[in-house]
């Protein structure tokens, strides 16, 4: 069965001081929790059965607005403000033994500056590189008590989370600071592992069977773009920097046929008055994603077809299935808006949007 709703995560971080060493377990529970081999299937108790030969995928796509000492700022008289998001993104293969046999992740900071009078100084269009793809532009290193940049650190994360099942990556054991205790784990990361961590096991969570085999290789990739919508602010009302995210897990077989394949957007919206102020509620930072939202999106009265965002990705997803990437690529589309083209009958009758950010982050994986 196709994409299932994602459900909730809850993830408490369980403080349990070990003989005075400070160590804290993380511990995934609620409803939906993920427990050793094999995972839940989402949204119930019932475990996920893996068919020996096949991996199940999962995608988890986590947006919020970024307020506080490291992310946005309001304008003053000497420097511009800073309206970001941050947009983190992991996907898993898990094998029949409910064992990670991949794991992917990577963020997204979406920056834009504003001036004292509510004027917006990035350029709309401005794209937006993942840490991933930034490497060594990110400049974390030389802040990095192992020397290390994020690419790196995450790299090392990837690979410890690779063999274990989500449970026991649920359970990796962290200091008061939030950073790992094992030996292993702190010669190749320093950072903080607690949102890390959920979001792996979030990504294994959502996890379900869909024609990915073993072998196949695991793809994550994104593109991101502060969006035509925003505007400066003016007597008429605030101003909008809105950055759009679309972000996706895939996986492609030897032969270059795609097998399975998760796309998802989000838009991330930071208002901004005529004083050079950020006006949102800064209490209020967590942002759904079009997938999440389904119906509330109210993509449909604009639908000729009847169809919401996630139903129409849906259908684009299942279309890309059995293709290559270069196939996927080669889809018409309107060149004014990228909606796709009345010719391609097999994929109107079910998606007619702009599926153009789709198909650059599946040419990411050239």
């Amino acid at each position: 069965m196709k994409k299932l709703t994602a459900i909730a995560l809850a993830l408490l971080l369980c403080v349990g001081l070990l003989s005075g060493c400070g160590i804290t377990v993380v511990q995934y529970t609620g409803e939906g929790a993920v427990t050793p081999a094999p995972t839940a299937e989402p949204g119930t108790d019932t475990p996920l059965e893996i068919p020996e030969g096949e991996l199940a995928m999962g995608f988890n796509m986590i947006a919020n607005l970024a307020f506080g000492h490291s992310g946005s700022s309001n304008a003053t008289a000497d420097a511009n403000g800073l309206a970001q998001a941050n947009v983190d993104i992991y996907a898993v293969t898990l094998n029949s033994e409910g064992v990670i046999v991949d794991c992917k992740i990577d963020a997204i900071q979406c920056k834009v500056n504003f001036d004292a009078a509510g004027q917006l100084v990035t350029e709309v269009g401005t794209e937006y590189l993942s840490k991933m793809e930034l490497k060594d532009d990110y400049a974390m290193r030389s802040a990095s008590g192992i020397a290390k940049e994020w690419f790196e650190q995450v790299e090392a994360l990837e690979a410890y989370c690779i063999g274990k099942t989500p449970a026991e990556v649920a359970g990796i054991a962290l200091d008061d600071a939030g950073k790992a205790t094992d030996a292993d784990l702190i010669a190749g990361i320093t950072m903080p592992l607690g949102d890390f961590i959920a979001g792996v096991v979030g990504a294994c969570d959502k996890a379900r069977v869909n024609g990915a085999k073993e072998g196949d290789t695991l793809y994550l990739h994104s593109v991101s773009a502060m969006s035509d919508s925003s505007k400066s602010a003016s007597e008429e009302g605030d101003g909008l920097a809105q950055c759009d995210t679309t972000a996706g897990a895939y996986t492609i077989a030897a032969d270059g046929t795609i097998t399975d394949i998760e796309l998802d957007c989000v838009q991330t919206k930071i208002n901004i008055n005529t004083a050079g102020e950020i006006t949102n509620d800064q209490e209020a930072t967590a942002v759904t994603t079009k997938t999440d939202l389904e119906y509330d999106y109210d993509m449909l009265k604009a639908s000729p077809i009847g169809k919401e965002w996630f139903e129409q990705t849906n259908f684009f997803e299942e279309y890309c299935i059995g293709k290559t990437v270069a196939e996927v690529a080669a889809t018409e589309v309107n060149p004014e808006n990228g909606h796709v083209a009345e010719s391609e009958v097999d994929l109107v009758a079910g998606c007619t949007m702009n599926i153009n950010d789709f198909v650059a982050v599946l040419n990411k994986a050239a």
